[in-house]
């Protein structure tokens, strides 16, 4: 899970410094990115899965024939009859069919974040989705809020 911290200025502040000005009408919204990286390997576009199967092919048909005294192909396998059951896990998932949008176990495929519904300190009374968010008044810099 990845975290990422962004600051917003009062409105609109004109200048670039690092702390506010001495004005106690000034705050700090700070606002924190949650996302869930993907679980499974997205599936390959079909335009890619082309590409690399013509890949595969040329590389097939022009590839550079060795003798096998050279390579030594008898000496290169492993050693011992290993097999392994490989059940792939579903794609698709009990939360994915209810749309249960709540769930982090759906999706498993995309990114997923971390958004909340309701007011924030600039939607002016509006319900609206936002990144989680908390305002900061008491101090200059987003540094000393957090110490």
């Amino acid at each position: 899970m990845q975290r990422t911290i962004t600051i917003l200025r009062g409105p609109l502040v004109r200048d670039r410094g690092f702390s506010t000005s001495s004005s106690s009408s000034q705050k700090i919204v700070a606002s924190v990115l949650f996302e869930r990286l993907p679980v499974v390997i997205p599936k390959i576009d079909p335009v890619v899965y082309a590409y690399q199967e013509f890949a595969f092919r040329w590389r097939q048909q022009y590839r550079r024939i060795y003798p096998d005294e050279l390579l030594d192909k008898s000496n290169a396998r492993g050693k011992g009859d290993y097999h392994i059951d490989y059940v792939p896990a579903p794609r698709i998932t009990e939360a994915d069919k209810m749309n249960d949008r709540k769930s982090l176990q759906r999706a498993l495929d995309r990114r997923l974040y971390l958004l909340l519904y309701g007011n924030t300190d600039g939607s002016a009374g509006k319900s609206v989705w936002h990144f989680p968010e908390k305002v900061y008044q008491s101090e200059e810099t987003l540094r000393k809020n957090l110490h």
